[in-house]
Parts: C-alpha cells; sequence; structure tokens
C-alpha cells in the first residue's frame, strides 16, 4: 500500500526527513540519506511528492492479453501519483529517458494525466533534460524539473 510521508514542525518522518520550515526544502538527517551528493531517486520522488500531496510506489495492474478463459497481466510502478496526474521521476541521467514511456503508460491504464519529472542533481541544464522537456512538449506532457528541493520549471503545453 502507498503511504505519505508528512514532515511537521521540527520533526522527522519515519525516514528521518523533514520540510526546513524556512525554506521549504525537503531534507534527510540520518547518516544513510544526507543532501551531500548521491542521493537515490526514491529519495528525490519522496521529497517531490511531499511538495505535492502524492503518494510514491504506487503499483497499477493490467491485462495485456487474454487466450479463452485466462487473462495474462502485468502491473507498472508509478513513482508519484496525486489526484490528477502519474508522475514518473528521474534523476538528470541516460537512464531517465524512458520516463515519458512510462508515464504515458500509466496515464492509459490509471486514467490520469502523464507528467515527468527530472531532478537536477548537478545544478546544469544538460541535454538529458533538454531532450526530455522537448518531448513532453511535443506530446502535451507535463514537465517539472525538480532542483535543490524545489520545482524550478513546470510546464505542459
Amino acid at each position: 500500500m502507498p503511504s505519505i510521508i508528512n514532515a511537521h514542525g521540527g520533526r522527522t518522518d519515519i525516514r528521518g526527513c523533514h520540510n526546513n520550515s524556512k525554506t521549504g526544502i525537503y531534507h534527510c538527517h540520518d547518516g544513510s540519506s544526507s543532501n551531500k551528493g548521491g542521493l537515490s531517486e526514491n529519495y528525490y520522488n519522496t521529497a517531490l511528492a511531499s511538495l505535492i500531496n502524492g503518494l510514491t510506489e504506487v503499483s497499477y495492474s493490467f491485462i495485456y492479453k487474454t487466450i479463452g478463459n485466462r487473462d495474462y497481466s502485468g502491473s507498472i510502478r508509478i513513482d508519484i501519483v496525486t489526484d490528477k496526474y502519474v508522475i514518473e521521476g528521474g534523476k538528470d541521467k541516460r537512464s531517465s529517458l524512458d520516463s515519458i514511456q512510462q508515464a504515458v503508460f500509466a496515464s492509459k491504464i490509471s486514467g490520469k494525466l502523464p507528467a515527468v519529472a527530472i531532478y537536477d542533481t548537478d545544478n546544469v541544464w544538460g541535454v538529458y533534460e533538454h531532450r526530455i522537456k522537448e518531448a513532453c512538449d511535443e506530446l502535451s506532457i507535463k514537465f517539472i524539473w525538480f532542483s535543490n528541493g524545489k520545482i524550478k520549471i513546470e510546464t505542459m503545453n
């Protein structure tokens, strides 16, 4: 089951993280998840979900064929789901190029709108951010660029 991690005044959630009340940036205090380089995609998904009241790690099942009386099914896991969107997140790396496909397919089976979030890990608008944003713009998919704990660009044609 998906769970929501809520931040609250000065205390940390079950992951040892919370929102800084002055900056609004979600960050962690435990030794395994510091704000120094190498943060996992899961860290960024949790941080973004906390800002937009989304659920993380939501799975949808689907049937891809039926032979006789037997249904063949699969499932897809989506990084963040809100009331309106299914959001596939990824770091600003080559591996995130499949985020659009994930978001579009999840949109089809969930009935929600697709969105892609790219997590800036180097403070540079790079080739992968550019490629993914251009594809999102062409396909009218919501694009979110998440940098330094804040949504820097949020577009949808």
